[in-house]
């Protein structure tokens, strides 16, 4: 597995693309069956208006994107999950797609939008499972991390790893990286895959657009939780390519002879009662 840390230029569909296949290739050829890639890897994310948000979409089916990702995987019998700003009729996503050596295969349309991005897009609706040769493999996008449902209910369907394509950034926050050099969302991509027995695979971005610097850190986390590459640096391209088994899985789930990740689960008793306060005396 690989994801790869690199800088998108906002707008600049031609260098985005050359991006996307030059990094998808390099991991490839270091032996990467599967490639993530940032979020928005093929527009950029601070957009100035609407009109670059419209001028910078795509559409997944017969995208240029998606075509040129196609031919590689196909050269390479791999696959390639990308963030990409999707155009859909009369409306924009904020997507990721699965791509393999027949075209596409899947997209996933963030259902958590950060911020700004709730002024270009529309939030999805579902969360696509794909079978790949070497696994069960679902998708999460960036802040969709912060809400433990949707790698609950993927890893509850069988999902073996969650990509994250990913655009961190230092807006907002208290602490940006901690002195290991780890950022929160590896924390949170560590506890998520700890909780659920799945592999995460968090590709994110550097560089700055716009007055938005973006934290790099990078990773891959195995489905016990810790840390199987990276994270990456702060500022610097990367790439991280990590030899994994998605049978591994399971056996994280099981974690100890008598109980299971999710098999232990009593989703009957998850439920709050009001507790009365007891009169103070005097």
């Amino acid at each position: 597995m690989a994801a790869a840390q690199y800088e998108p230029r906002v707008g600049d569909l031609g260098h985005n693309r050359a991006e996307a296949v030059r990094w998808s290739q390099s991991a490839m050829e270091q032996g990467a069956r599967l490639v993530v890639l940032p979020e928005l890897a093929s527009s950029g994310y601070v957009f100035d208006d609407e009109a670059e948000a419209q001028r910078t979409a795509e559409s997944p089916a017969d995208g240029p994107t998606v075509g040129a990702l196609r031919q590689l995987c196909a050269r390479h019998d791999a696959y390639v999950i990308a963030g990409i700003n999707e155009a859909d009729g009369g409306c924009r996503h904020n997507s990721a797609v699965v791509v393999g050596p027949e075209g596409l295969m899947a997209t996933y349309r963030k259902l958590h939008l950060y911020y700004n991005e709730k002024s270009w897009f529309e939030p999805g609706a579902d969360l696509p499972i794909v079978d790949l040769p070497f696994g069960r493999v679902g998708m999460v996008i960036c802040f969709d991390l912060w809400f433990p449902e949707p790698a609950r209910a993927l890893a509850l369907a069988g999902a073996e790893l969650i990509a994250v394509p990913t655009n961190w950034v230092a807006s907002f926050k208290r602490t940006v990286w901690d002195d290991r050099g780890y950022c929160q969302g590896d924390y949170v991509a560590m506890a998520t895959a700890a909780q659920n027995g799945a592999f995460m695979v968090c590709a994110d971005r550097i560089g700055e657009e716009r007055g938005m610097r973006f934290i790099g850190a990078s990773i891959i986390v195995g489905a016990d939780g810790w840390p199987v590459a990276g994270p990456a640096s702060k500022d610097a391209e990367e790439l991280l390519i990590a030899d994994i088994d998605l049978d591994d899985a399971q056996a994280a789930r099981a974690r100890t002879p008598r109980n299971n990740l999710h098999t232990d689960r009593r989703p009957e008793a998850y439920r709050v009662s009001e507790v009365p306060v007891s009169p103070v005396r005097a």
